[in-house]
């Protein structure tokens, strides 16, 4: 009776573990499932986006990209608008109101300065318009010592100079005149430009940026205009001279030597606000559409272009000297934290195996390697193991076969809240199929129907084997009790008989 009760005990555990496990189970399964489909939405928010633009729309790769890596919190006192783009990554690491538009003012002259260089040789003359000055208005800069006189004979080079140093609009209109025959016409040509350069919020209203209502830009196309110009060897050269003396003409001789108005790059006029790590710019200031600048700028391996548009300029009691510049004042700040918080790292080597990834129905899996180099802007103080390296399989899984070279996922890789880059992976060598080996692959564990794992599958199975076994263990028991209580019982009544 003893062992009768202990097996029956024994057989009331296993059954009590079953009945408990097996629902606990279940309810693992509903809360994974849930838990998938709940990863699933959000995956499915995240691939809106097609390769590719996901590092433009969420992160910071390219001149388009709207995640800047630095954010956009306002870090400068006035400016309305900033951005700063490092080149040789293609990344944006600083940006407020990017694409704001507003008045660029005499910045426009950076396009009038690319167009004139790239359909005008340096030494091709210039006959000034007759009348020239009727074409300038009053009390803006022209070109020093002397302005410019009807029917001089003038080299582009010269114009050239005269133009982005010292913002000289005679010069302006004399290079308009003679690109384009009109300033109307060459109007046009600037705004065409601008729109193959994909700067969609740009209009200028006049060739010199001057008095008008009708001009309007933003940060970011300014950077885009710069980078297209800076393309242009001649452009560069012009762009980050800091002095220039125009030869003898015609009409005029003894011209003096200008000095660029770009404090940034000369520290002769102004000493405070020169930084030998830039390497070029142009500036612009009027009263009524604030103090702006565009620079490029180079230290170690960034190299920078820099906007800043509408940064207030404030004068001390005699209204002419100014007290804070603005746009030099908060451009020094600009560069100084550029190069001081960032540095440019590579994080994707060409050949570096990436990842693992699932094979269904390959003898293994395959490992993903990536076929470019990437070099990205990180702060100074960021180490690998914050950047975050998100896989996405390509559509419907991998399935045996294989190819090396095969593009098996895409990779997109974030440092904080932005997308530094997309990758395509690649397999890194042949996955064949398991029953192309010769070798024949069992599973170790049986997956139960809708996901019940096989562990509980199984001790569900021995419990009822062994409920069975005891059943027929205790029938037969019972069977050859009653039998000897049968026999017991004929033996007293013969006994009783034979008495």
């Amino acid at each position: 009776m003893k062992k009768v009760k202990c097996l029956s005990l024994i057989l009331s555990v296993l059954l009590l573990m079953q009945s408990v496990l097996v629902p606990a189970a279940a309810e693992t399964e509903t809360t994974q499932t849930e838990q998938a489909e709940t990863e699933q939405a959000i995956t499915a928010q995240t691939e809106e986006l097609p390769f590719g633009t996901v590092c433009i729309q969420k992160g910071c790769r390219t001149i388009n990209g709207m995640a800047p890596l630095a954010g956009s919190e306002k870090k400068l006192e006035t400016a309305q608008s900033v951005f700063l783009f490092e080149t040789n990554s293609n990344t944006v690491v600083y940006a407020y109101n990017p694409d704001l538009k507003l008045h660029p003012g005499t910045l426009a002259k950076i396009v009038m300065a690319l167009i004139v260089v790239e359909n005008c040789g340096m030494d091709d003359v210039v006959t000034v318009t007759e009348g020239i000055q009727s074409y300038v208005p009053a009390g803006v800069n022209k070109v020093q010592s002397e302005s410019l006189k009807s029917n001089e004979q003038i080299k582009v080079r010269d114009l050239l100079y005269a133009l982005l140093l010292i913002n000289a609009n005679d010069a302006a209109v004399a290079l308009a005149h003679h690109v384009s025959g009109t300033t109307a016409a060459f109007l046009e040509l600037m705004n065409k430009r601008v729109k193959q350069m994909g700067c969609t919020n740009t209009e200028f209203g006049n060739v010199s940026g001057l008095y008008t209502a009708v001009s309007n830009s933003t940060a970011r196309d300014m950077a885009r205009i710069v980078q297209e110009a800076i393309k242009n060897e001649t452009f560069r050269e012009v762009f980050g001279a800091k002095s220039y003396q125009i030869p003898d003409t015609n009409m005029v001789q003894g011209r003096k030597e200008f000095k660029t108005q770009n404090y940034m790059i000369d520290d002769s006029t102004l000493q405070d606000f020169y930084d030998s790590r830039v390497t070029g710019g142009f500036a612009s200031y009027y009263e009524s559409y604030g103090a702006s600048i565009v620079c490029t700028a180079e230290y170690k391996n960034m190299n920078f272009i820099a906007v800043i548009l509408g940064a207030t300029r404030t004068f001390a009691e005699n209204g002419w000297m100014p007290l804070n510049y603005g746009n030099f004042n908060e451009m020094s700040d600009l560069l100084e934290y550029a190069f001081n918080s960032f540095k440019i790292n590579r994080i994707i080597y060409e050949g570096m195996a990436l990842s693992t990834f699932k094979v269904n129905g390959g003898e293994c899996n395959a490992v993903g390697q990536a076929n470019v180099n990437v070099d990205t802007v990180v702060p100074v103080n960021a180490q690998m193991k914050n950047i975050q390296m998100n896989y996405k399989a390509v559509d419907g899984g991998l399935t045996a076969p294989i190819k090396k070279d095969q593009m098996i996922a895409t990779l997109e890789v974030v440092y904080r809240t932005s997308v530094l880059t997309e990758v395509e992976v690649y397999a890194m060598s042949d996955v064949r199929r398991a029953d192309k080996t010769g070798v024949t692959i069992r599973s170790a564990a049986v997956e139960g129907s809708k996901g019940t794992p096989g562990f509980l599958s199984a001790l569900g199975t021995i419990c009822v084997i062994v409920l069975g076994v005891a059943i027929a263990y205790l029938a037969f028991n019972a069977y050859m009790r009653n039998r000897i209580r049968a026999r017991r019982r004929k033996r007293r009544a013969q006994r009783r008989r034979n008495n």
